[in-house]
């Protein structure tokens, strides 16, 4: 009788583990199919899944799991092209990109403001940029806009541009094109994340510095956070493009500023000792959640809250 039940009870709890897994793989892990999300796939980056902002975030602040995850790219064309597609159902990308107007894609709102304030500010290490190269960088900063932004996504997103040719218009655009002698002396490694907007700002930037007399060498695409921030501190790269917010949570979890002056203050305090950020861009570019136009129709959706209702 013994080895009858512990046969019975291995076989159950066989079943159950291939029932987990069956569950798992890329899948959110917590959806419910008696809610809207719960029969949904929503897409985003990989590091989504484990972003203080990311699944756990939309669980915590909303009540919303979907019902699987699929990890594709930063906000970038395969995010999009899947959610045109159809093969997912709701899309992790930024507020600056151009298929939101170009494909009518519907943002839905966070009034619990899960996505902090992200306005624009390079990390950088703190050995490596002279005053002088903090003043031509902060210059860009400072001429940056979400308009600006917007307008350069869509010439290199949409209308297919070189990125590099963009930024250099732009610099030339807002009076910062001008050869000088400001950064002279100055060596940097500009690396950028892996999507669009991160490579066109890393441009802004390190095309800037080296119109100062500044030798600059790029990296482009190196990939998420959790590639490029040890990049920054082992020496690899000396500065990379960022996003207030986002970065505070990479640095501090428990971060609980919200307003773009509370997020920026509370992300010098949180910069590890090595690195720094510079003067913040009024630019911002938020991450959203987007849905279809049919699917926001469909189930009435408005805010991400709505994806937690009774579909």
């Amino acid at each position: 009788m013994k080895s009858r039940a512990f046969l019975v009870g291995a076989v159950a709890a066989l079943s159950a583990a291939v029932l987990a897994a069956c569950g798992s793989g890329t899948g959110a892990g917590a959806g419910s199919s008696k809610t809207v999300a719960g029969g949904m796939i929503l897409g985003a980056a990989p590091e989504f899944k484990t972003r203080p902002d990311g699944l756990s975030g939309l669980k915590a602040d909303y009540g919303v799991s979907p019902g699987s995850f699929k990890p594709l790219d930063a906000g970038g064309p395969l995010t999009v092209n899947a959610l045109k597609n159809g093969q997912i159902d709701i899309g992790n990308i930024f507020t600056t990109d151009p298929s939101i107007k170009n494909d009518h894609f519907v943002v839905l709102q966070d009034p619990k403001h899960l996505f902090l304030a992200q306005n624009v500010v390079p990390l950088v290490d703190k050995k490596k940029v002279t005053p002088g190269a903090s003043k031509v960088l902060d210059a860009v900063s400072a001429k940056l806009t979400t308009d600006d932004l917007v307008q350069l996504n869509e010439q290199v997103v949409g209308e297919k541009q070189d990125p590099d040719t963009v930024a250099k218009s732009w610099l030339k655009a807002h009076g910062l094109g001008a050869s000088g002698n400001g950064a002279a002396g100055v060596r940097l490694t500009v690396g950028s994340a892996n999507f669009q907007e991160s490579v066109l700002l890393a441009h802004l930037y390190g095309d800037a510095l080296a119109l100062q007399g500044a030798e600059v060498t790029k990296k482009l695409n190196i990939g998420s956070r959790e590639t490029y921030i040890p990049g920054l501190q082992q020496g690899s790269i000396d500065l990379v493009p960022e996003y207030s917010g986002v970065l505070l949570q990479y640095f501090d979890k428990k971060a609980g500023a919200e307003t773009p002056d509370e997020v920026y203050a509370a992300l010098r305090k949180a910069t590890p000792p090595a690195l720094t950020v510079l003067a913040r861009s009024s630019a911002e570019d938020k991450d959203a959640i987007v849905v279809t136009a049919a699917t926001a129709k469909k189930y009435h959706l408005d805010s991400i809250g709505d994806l937690a209702e009774k579909p």
